[in-house]
């Protein structure tokens, strides 16, 4: 159903199916579906938000194929994502649309707007990774080494340290700023998605200081920026660049045909870096509160 959009969504049901299991207990996650004659054509998630400092966050979302859109689907999928958000006291809810429907389903119970994403798209046949040598060049006479993923995951500690400070760095209504280790482990590092081969980290001598970690989706050849970011004391060095050329030279090496990627309109330093590598703005996420 999620391959049906104007922008297929790279998603795997192995990848549905971790985000479902893979979800610590405390965010007591649950999804929903609607069926027509054996075909799903609605979806629902609710989840208390187990990556924020802030208290009852509940994250909600609603989708509904194309074709069965107009029809009362998305309502009532949302009333059942609201009931069950309400009796596991959830605060506040927080959600996202990028179509027509989904705003006035959302604004007219009561959600504000609280920020734009912008939602990019890089053609790896058109893209020109060239630079990427030249920067590789430099960075290693500065001390610095690129390495795949797969062959530091074990190392699980040193490379939260990096996610967790550059999530937390992430223009958010209520910020990721409280993400566990363990957790993170299980709901993050092991997702089934999650490319070893593709994500790339940048080492400062031993020590992880920058990563792009890149989701996959096989059969449709599309895949995902999951997170860019780098330390604080290592940012505007170029290696976050580094780390994103390298893993999308891997993708057009491997035969994917586009990664898309979603960033906060207030985040201009990610913005800038994806223009400047060729990504193209093909819509706009609108992000919203509402207090229960």
């Amino acid at each position: 159903m999620l391959h049906e959009e104007d922008l297929p969504q790279p998603v795997t049901p192995a990848g549905i199916l971790h985000w479902l299991e893979a979800q610590p207990r405390r965010a007591q996650a649950r999804l929903w579906v609607w069926e027509d004659e054996g075909r799903v054509v609605g979806w629902g998630e609710a989840r208390l938000n187990w990556a924020t400092s802030a208290p009852g966050v509940g994250d909600v979302w609603v989708f509904v194929a194309p074709r069965a859109r107009g029809k009362g689907l998305g309502s009532a999928l949302y009333e059942e994502t609201e009931r069950y958000m309400r009796g596991v006291d959830a605060r506040v809810l927080q959600t996202w649309t990028y179509t027509a429907g989904g705003r006035k389903l959302i604004e007219s119970r009561g959600f504000r707007a609280t920020q734009d994403e912008r939602v990019s798209v890089i053609e790896l046949a058109q893209a020109d990774l060239s630079e990427f040598a030249g920067l590789e060049e430099r960075k290693s006479a500065e001390g610095f080494r690129l390495a795949p993923l797969q062959a530091i995951k074990a190392r699980a500690p040193a490379l939260h340290r990096v996610y967790a400070a550059a999530s937390a760095d992430v223009p958010e209504y209520f910020k990721e700023d409280a993400i566990r280790l363990e957790e993170w482990r299980r709901e993050t590092l092991e997702h089934p998605q999650l490319s070893g081969e593709g994500s790339f980290v940048v080492l400062s001598g031993d020590d992880p200081v920058a990563l792009a970690f890149l989701e996959v989706d096989e059969p449709a050849r599309i895949a995902a920026n999951e997170l860019t970011g780098t330390l604080p004391e290592f940012r505007r060095r170029g290696l976050a660049r580094l780390a994103k050329l390298a893993s999308l030279r891997w993708a057009a090496a491997q035969g994917f045909e586009r990664v898309v990627t979603v960033n906060s309109e207030a985040n201009p330093g990610m913005l800038a870096l994806n223009d400047g590598l060729g990504y193209r703005a093909v819509r706009t996420e609108t992000h919203y509160v509402r207090d229960l």
